[in-house]
C-alpha cells in the first residue's frame, strides 16, 4: 500500500495510466459504438483525402478509408502485441535469469555468453531478418517475433539480482533445511528479484509498439488492408498525400503519445518501488524472509 500511495503521488505516471485505459476502453469498445468499418472505401472520395470533419473526425486516407476507425483497430493490434510479446519475453528472460543466476559457475558463464552473443545483435535488424524469414505475418508470428527477441536484457537483469539474493540469509536458512534448487529459485528468489522487473516491464509494452510499428512500416508486420499504426505511417508516405498530414499526424501522434504513456508509468512504478526499499532494519524492505524460516520463539525451561 506505500508503493500504491507513492506511485499515486507521480501525477505524470496516474496522467499516464488514465490515457492508456482510455486507449484501450476505446480500442474495445469504440469500434462497436462506430459502425464504419475500418477498411470501408468511399468511392467518392478515392483520391481525395478529406480533412477532420464532424462526418470523419480524423478524417480520411487516399482512398476514403475514415482514419478515426482505423486508429482504433490500431490501437486493438498495438495493445496487444505490447503485452503479449511483453509475456513471451519476461516468461523467458526471468527463468534463464534466475537459473543463470542460482546454478554459478560454469552453467553461468555459458548462459551468459549465449546471451551476450544475442545482445551483440542489433535488435530491431534481428527483428527484420527473422520477420523476412519467417515470410509469415500473423498476429501470432508477430509477438513470437518480438518476443523472442527482447529477452535477454531482461535475463541480465533477473540474474544480476539473483546473485545478489542468493547470499541472503533466508535463502541460507531455506538452503540449510533442504529446500530444493527448484524451490529455491520458484519460491525464494524469483519472488524477490521481481521489483526491477516490473519497471522494465512497462518499459518492454512501449518498446514492443514501437517495434511492431516499425515491421509494420516495412511490411514486414501487419499486412494491409488490417489497420495497424504502422501500416497507416506507411501508406502516408506517398507524395498524394502531401496535402494530407492528418495521415501522418493520426497514427504517429497515436504511437508517441502511447509509448510515453507508458514511459511514465514504468519510471512512476521505479520511484515508488525504490522509495518503498527500506534501510536494514527498519520492517520496510522488499526482502522479508519467508515466515517458515522466521527464528522460533524461545521457551521457558
Amino acid at each position: 500500500m506505500r508503493s500504491l500511495r507513492r506511485f499515486l503521488r507521480e501525477r505524470s505516471a496516474v496522467a499516464g495510466v488514465g490515457f492508456v485505459l482510455v486507449l484501450l476502453l476505446a480500442a474495445i469498445v469504440g469500434p462497436f459504438l462506430d459502425t464504419t468499418p475500418p477498411n470501408m472505401i468511399a468511392h467518392a472520395l478515392i483520391g481525395q483525402p478529406q480533412a477532420p470533419s464532424g462526418v470523419h473526425w480524423l478524417g480520411t486516407d487516399l482512398i476514403g478509408r475514415d482514419e478515426f476507425t482505423r486508429a482504433l483497430y490500431g490501437a486493438r493490434v498495438s495493445l496487444l502485441v505490447g503485452a503479449a510479446a511483453m509475456a513471451v519475453s519476461f516468461t523467458i528472460g526471468i527463468f534463464y535469469g534466475a537459473i543463470a543466476g542460482a546454478a554459478g559457475g560454469i552453467v553461468d558463464s555459458l548462459m551468459m555468453r549465449f546471451v551476450d552473443a544475442m545482445l551483440s545483435f542489433p535488435t530491431f535488424f534481428l527483428l527484420l531478418i527473422v520477420a523476412a524469414l519467417t515470410n509469415t505475418f500473423s498476429l501470432t508470428i508477430i509477438i513470437l517475433i518480438i518476443g523472442l527477441t527482447s529477452w535477454p536484457g531482461l535475463a541480465r537483469l533477473v540474474r544480476a539480482e539473483v546473485l545478489s539474493l542468493r547470499e541472503r540469509d533466508f535463502v541460507e536458512a531455506a538452503r540449510a533445511l533442504g529446500a530444493s534448487p527448484a524451490r529455491l529459485v520458484l519460491r525464494h528468489l524469483i519472488p524477490n528479484a521481481l521489483a526491477p522487473v516490473v519497471v522494465a516491464a512497462a518499459f518492454a509494452i512501449g518498446d514492443n509498439i514501437l517495434a511492431e510499428s516499425s515491421l509494420s512500416f516495412f511490411g514486414l508486420g501487419v499486412q494491409p488492408p488490417s489497420p495497424s499504426w504502422g501500416n497507416m505511417l506507411q501508406d502516408a508516405l506517398t507524395p498524394q498525400a502531401e496535402a494530407a498530414p492528418w495521415m501522418v499526424l493520426v497514427p504517429g501522434l497515436a504511437i508517441v503519445a502511447t509509448v510515453l504513456a507508458f514511459s511514465v508509468i514504468a519510471d512512476g512504478i521505479r520511484v515508488a518501488l525504490d522509495t518503498s526499499i527500506g534501510q536494514e532494519g527498519t520492517g520496510d524492505t522488499l526482502d522479508v524472509e519467508p515466515a517458515p524460516y522466521a527464528a522460533a520463539p524461545a521457551t521457558a525451561g
